[in-house]
């Protein structure tokens, strides 16, 4: 099925066409017979026809519009929910700093680098930049039960930019 805005709009002309068209055939019926039947079905499903015509363009731009809203929307979501993963990342190069589960310097500061880069993606919105610079800079300090709270503060700055609260 196509699904382009303008075949949205044909068959959604087309849909409100036959339904009034039909409604003022039986319409037509009730108040006076076979004649007025057809004269009413064709004269509702002229108008109708007329009216999708002229409202087309109009059609077609909020369905593209609400096309555009959907895809930023979406870039958005997927961008935060990788900057959490990199964050998430870059946490677990620092804590531990010593010890077995360690990771050298030169893995952290790639890992701190990638962080950075995908809080600084286009289309974030600003308050997840905002919990993500929260949360970029506990770590950078050092702060584990800070940087804790604020990537759940991220996390769920996250989850409402998705459910679109």
């Amino acid at each position: 099925m196509d699904t382009t805005p303008e075949q949205i709009s044909s068959r959604t002309a087309a849909a409100w066409t036959v339904a009034l068209a039909v409604l003022g055939g039986f319409t037509g019926f009730a108040w006076g017979g076979p004649f007025l039947a057809v004269t009413c079905g064709l004269s509702v499903g002229g108008g109708a026809a007329v009216g999708t015509a002229l409202s087309r363009r109009r059609i077609v731009a909020t369905i593209r519009e609400g096309q555009g809203k959907a895809a930023a929307l979406g870039y958005a979501d997927g961008i935060a929910d990788v900057m959490v993963l990199g964050i998430s990342a870059y946490r677990a190069s620092v804590f531990p700093l010593s010890g077995p589960d360690a990771v050298d310097a030169a893995e952290r500061m790639a890992r701190r680098k990638a962080a950075y880069q995908l809080t600084a993606a286009d289309g974030l919105p600003h308050h997840i930049r905002e919990a993500a610079a929260a949360a970029l800079g506990a770590i950078d300090e050092g702060r584990d039960r800070d940087t804790q709270s604020a990537i759940e503060d991220l996390m769920k700055a996250v989850q409402e930019q998705s459910r679109g609260t």
